[in-house]
């Protein structure tokens, strides 16, 4: 994440998260990192559906009819996100890490959205294994490479 920061620093670009599934690792992974306030604004850490809801926005209904883990969500959470911290990379990431499934879901996934230069990119990252550390971590790479892939 040390050349994610660079590359935003030298670009004059913030990001900031709303990080369910991670939990908060997705910010540590950067704040980790000498120099990060550069680029990092800042994270909502939306892990229950009641932040998602009261502090993110997120409708009660999304969650019902779409479930937590979804695209939908990913999405509302990022458009919530980017009324709370004004960056020029917002990033969502919802889903299921393992090792148990989450109500209404049958496969170990996660959704991340992210909202740069007015537009809105989505993502779908299906996960191999249920081991939670493994899949968090792994995600985290793919975040690094999502990011870096739309500043360059």
């Amino acid at each position: 994440m040390e050349e994610l920061l660079k590359l935003l620093s030298d670009k004059n670009l913030t990001i900031s998260f709303a990080e369910s599934m991670t939990g908060g690792a997705l910010s540590t992974s950067l704040t980790k990192h000498n120099g990060a306030s550069k680029a990092f604004k800042g994270a909502v850490i939306a892990y229950s559906n009641e932040v998602k809801v009261n502090v993110l926005n997120v409708l009660k209904e999304t969650i019902i009819n779409k479930s937590v883990v979804s695209k939908e969500v990913a999405i509302e959470m990022v458009e919530g996100l980017k009324k709370i911290i004004n960056s020029d990379i917002s990033l969502s990431i919802t889903g299921n890490a393992g090792p148990t499934l989450e109500e209404n879901t049958s496969e170990f996934k996660c959704y991340i959205s992210v909202l740069y230069q007015n537009k809105l990119y989505n993502y779908e990252e299906k996960f191999k294994t249920n081991n939670r550390n493994k899949n968090i971590n792994n995600i985290i790479k793919n975040v690094k490479n999502i990011v870096y892939n739309l500043v360059l």
